[in-house]
């Protein structure tokens, strides 16, 4: 199971982004010029003119195959009309250079159409691929597969799997870098590449999910109310891809962690906010709380981090006794080197309810 937990590793850190820590809606505005790619209008502009392409090709194909088919049928002395239509055709194709028979290279042959089917496995196969990379690569590995991804989209433009997987790779390189610039545009980029999925495929779970992971860790680029603007942009594309894919564990997590966020805002914090950017998103503990249990249920490994959450919702809600049992559950769990944060946490809230144990 480690591509599904180092995976959740960092969905976790993006919906912090969102909200942020206790009185991040008292900082001054961050001054960041957005910069936008062309990317996503130049894949929507490719695909449009091959579209078109396409579009004259089959329209050519269909007036030359009914050509073929009219001089067969036709006896030696054939009508004025159709010889207009022939003759027409047959201009055509002599002043274009182009002989009649060149045509049928268009025509999908039985050989063909299971050669277009071998394509598409193949890119399947490819993606399963790229997508251990992304998840598990180092930087390099990353920009490799960004690059074959963009490449791919020129082979196969307006692909929904292409684009979100390249928000994806930006959003990898984005969490590796501490440029703040760099990672701006990086995070830009594949907003805008998942941007351009969503047009093309609105019910793609992975598409709006990937959207909001990337929404979300652009919080410390933007300006306040932009980040308020984002959360409520960020809780929107998770409940749609929850609602498409409600077995998804890294989901309910997602929420789970915006919940808590939210409802750990002091009242005071709530009031500022309002007043000067419009009203914060609501939730509450017991919110929080039941989308970790449910994150627990589905998930198919042991999720250190997601179990310190259940115990910070039973810390809220007052339920000590409970809290232990978690932490217990939490500290048994596998552990990775992306756990040690979770672990020191863990530790030292097992040391306040030392008593409880």
């Amino acid at each position: 199971m480690p591509l599904q937990h180092n995976l959740n590793a960092f969905l976790g850190a993006a919906v912090l982004g969102v909200i942020g820590a206790a009185g991040m809606f008292l900082v001054e505005h961050y001054r960041q010029e957005k910069m936008r790619t062309s990317m996503a209008k130049d894949l929507a502009r490719l695909e449009k003119d091959m579209s078109k392409l396409k579009f004259e090709l089959q329209q050519l194909q269909s007036q030359q195959s009914t050509e073929r088919k009219g001089r067969l049928k036709r006896p030696t002395k054939a009508k004025k009309t159709n010889s207009v239509i022939s003759n027409t055709t047959d201009e055509y194709f002599s002043a274009s250079n182009i002989d009649s028979s060149d045509m049928e290279f268009y025509d999908l042959s039985e050989d063909e159409s299971s050669q277009v089917t071998n394509s598409i496995s193949s890119l399947d196969l490819l993606l399963k691929e790229l997508d251990k990379k992304l998840d598990l690569g180092d930087v390099e590995d990353v920009e490799e597969s960004l690059q074959k991804l963009e490449d791919l989209c020129l082979e196969h433009p307006g692909n929904p799997e292409l684009l979100y997987r390249i928000g994806k790779a930006h959003h990898k390189l984005a969490d590796t870098c501490d440029d703040k610039e760099v990672v701006h545009i990086k995070l830009n980029k594949g907003i805008d590449a998942c941007r351009a999925a969503l047009e093309l495929a609105p019910e793609h779970a992975e598409v709006h999910k990937w959207f909001a992971v990337l929404i979300g860790s652009r919080s410390d680029l933007v300006s306040l109310q932009e980040r308020i603007n984002d959360g409520h942009l960020f809780k929107k594309h998770v409940d749609i891809a929850i609602s498409i894919n409600p077995n998804d564990s890294s989901l309910h997590h997602m929420l789970g962690r915006f919940d808590f966020e939210i409802a750990s805002l002091k009242w005071y914090e709530r009031k500022v906010a309002t007043t000067f950017f419009g009203e914060p998103p609501n939730a509450s503990y017991e919110d929080a709380l039941a989308h970790f249990l449910e994150a627990e249920r589905l998930a198919k490994f042991e999720w250190k981090e997601n179990r310190l959450m259940i115990a910070k919702c039973k810390e809220a809600l007052g339920q000590s006794r409970e809290v232990v049992e978690w932490l217990e559950k939490a500290k048994i769990s596998k552990n990775t080197s992306l756990d040690e944060k979770v672990d020191l946490d863990v530790e030292s809230l097992l040391h306040k309810y030392e008593n409880y144990r």
